[in-house]
């Protein structure tokens, strides 16, 4: 068996750490502050945070950037349309006293900076008095009157609404009504008498689409009873297709019995993990060999599954993404991806724990004793609230020359790539802990090989991965040199992974005649356990040029080739 992990954005120069002032620009009772995280020259990462210092909600927010001839080619947590950002599903309610925030990558130019900003809500005469819909409210819950239910019952539902990712949380008792109002549509909740489950919507422009992928109640994952299998799935008009039809129109869809385990389509909301025969000296429960992707701007597309059976966030689960303000977390992206994983049976890599890129800027001013206790405290927070992760990058790019995390130098000592394993075993013991880093099968072998012995002979470290975005520049690596380092670093004695793999070439031939030369030494080599490629979709990659499939799922040549190679 094979599987490897995947690891998320790699820059392939060593990055510099920008230390110029912040741009902050206020609006109301709210303000944005732009910061500069990372800067190396043809590039740089910023991230954006959108405080509320008024008495009452913002309830949307719009940044317009002043990009200084740089080009955006990764962004999350917001959506992009030109220069202007506004929140992604998760984001657009700012509370009091609270804050949200944004990150993105470019390339070229000089930093940005913020331009316009402003916000609706906030109780503040000087927001913006433009007006939204209620329909749109996406914290707007009520319920009916509670009819004597005894089962508590809490439900999370996830899918997709025209464009927008929704995912839906809603408590309550067995025979209660919810009713939640996202975009255009309105959605309820119900369970009667006999304890089946329905979730209706309606569509209130008769122009709107509707798919709902899954529902979670008290940690069961249920998929909807299938039409075609006449089992009823939909009520009224709305279509005869299976339950992730897309629908316009005014419709009900049944889950079946959450309270006697019945349901056309159930599996457990954590999946299991099949065992390798590839060793393992600290947990031998490694994930079946896997094909897997990252998500696509910030989102997971409906065809996902079609082609990979492996998800990474790509820059979601980044400490900097998460906890952007010291104490404050925003784990909505990641829970959305993690709903889906359990959802559809696929597992979850998570990158990254300890990285020099990326990080909360605020980790950076503390002393060695705060540090400590702080990058416990996220490493502990993070296993507590995903148990079920199967594979965590815990260390990413540590050769000085890379992004070490100077942070977990200064808070453990020259040991601190080890430690960082040994807090992730503490608090994550049945998840695959990996070392990550770029430039492993290249240049530098042998500096990564040396550098990650000690930390490799704690036992704590479970596999490797190895970054692949440049296998052919700046020249093409041959298949044998390849090979010939798969099994040099195989000599440590770990499972090896297959992470971040991309081929950056517009010319569909050449991409094609990469991936064959490539790909197949992967699967093959006895000792890698998995592969994560780096993006698929065209034009949504952090690379141009690297994009598998168009946004509307046309295949390029070397698209077609991995499907069929792999049989999918």
């Amino acid at each position: 068996m094979k599987h490897k992990l995947r690891n998320t954005l790699v820059f392939m120069s060593a990055g510099l750490l920008f230390s110029g002032a912040a741009n902050a620009v206020t609006s109301g009772p709210g303000e944005a502050t732009l910061s500069v995280t990372n800067n190396w020259g043809s590039g740089y990462c910023a991230s954006v945070d959108i405080a509320n210092n008024g008495d009452a909600n913002i309830t949307s927010w719009t940044v317009d950037l002043n990009l200084n001839g740089s080009t955006i080619n990764n962004l999350w947590n917001g959506n992009q349309s030109g220069t202007t950002v506004t929140p992604a599903a998760h984001n657009s309610t700012v509370a009091p006293g609270s804050s949200t925030n944004f990150g993105f990558c470019a390339n070229g130019g000089s930093p940005a900076s913020i331009s316009d900003f402003s916000v609706q809500g906030g109780g503040n005469d000087n927001s913006s008095s433009a007006s939204s819909q209620s329909s749109s409210s996406s914290s707007s819950v009520s319920s009916s009157p509670d009819n004597g239910g005894s089962n508590s019952i809490t439900v999370q539902m996830s899918g997709t609404v025209g464009d927008e990712s929704v995912s839906l949380e809603i408590g309550g008792q067995t025979i209660e009504t919810w009713t939640l109002a996202t975009g255009m549509m309105n959605y309820s909740v119900t369970t009667d008498a006999s304890g089946e489950l329905r979730v209706a919507f309606t569509n209130d422009s008769g122009d709107r689409d509707v798919q709902v992928d899954y529902i979670i109640v008290n940690g069961v994952t249920y998929q909807a009873e299938d039409q075609q299998d006449n089992t009823g799935a939909w009520d009224g008009e709305c279509g005869a297709g299976s339950y992730s039809e897309m629908l316009h129109c005014t419709g009900s869809i049944g889950f079946g019995n959450p309270f006697d385990g019945s349901s056309s389509s159930s599996s457990s909301s954590s999946s299991s993990s099949s065992s390798s025969s590839a060793p393992n000296p600290g947990n031998p429960n490694f994930p079946g060999f896997f094909v897997g992707n990252i998500t696509t701007s910030g989102s997971v597309r409906s065809d996902f599954t079609q082609y990979w059976d492996q998800i990474t966030p790509e820059n979601e689960g980044k400490w900097g993404s998460v906890e952007g303000t010291r104490d404050q977390y925003n784990w909505g992206p990641l829970d959305a991806i993690y709903d889906y994983a359990r959802a559809n049976g696929i597992p979850v890599k998570a990158h990254v724990l300890v990285w020099g890129s990326q990080r909360p800027g605020w980790i950076d001013g503390l002393s060695a004793s705060e540090q400590r206790a702080e990058i416990e405290e996220w490493i502990r927070d993070y296993c507590d609230r995903y148990p079920e992760t199967e594979m965590i990058d815990v260390v990413n790019e540590a050769l000085p020359s890379h992004a070490p995390a100077n942070y977990a130098e200064n808070a453990f000592g020259s040991d601190w790539i080890t430690e960082s394993f040994r807090l992730a075993r503490e608090h994550c013991p049945n998840a695959v802990l990996i070392y990550n880093d770029y430039n492993f099968m290249t240049w530098d072998t042998d500096a990564i090989i040396d550098m990650i012995r000690p930390a490799v002979n704690s036992g704590y470290v479970d596999a490797l991965g190895l970054q692949a975005h440049g296998l052919y520049n700046p020249r093409v690596w041959t298949a044998q040199e390849i090979e010939d380092k798969l099994d040099q670093i195989a000599s440590l004695g770990l499972p090896l992974y297959i992470s971040e793999y991309d081929i950056q070439e517009s010319n569909d031939q050449l991409q094609l005649e990469y991936m064959q030369t490539h790909f197949p030494i992967f699967y093959n080599h006895p000792d890698v356990v998995g592969i994560t490629l780096w993006g698929y979709v065209v034009g949504a990659t952090w690379r141009e040029g690297t994009g598998l499939i168009q946004s509307n799922g046309q295949p390029r040549p070397a698209m077609e080739w991995l499907m069929d190679y792999l049989n999918r």
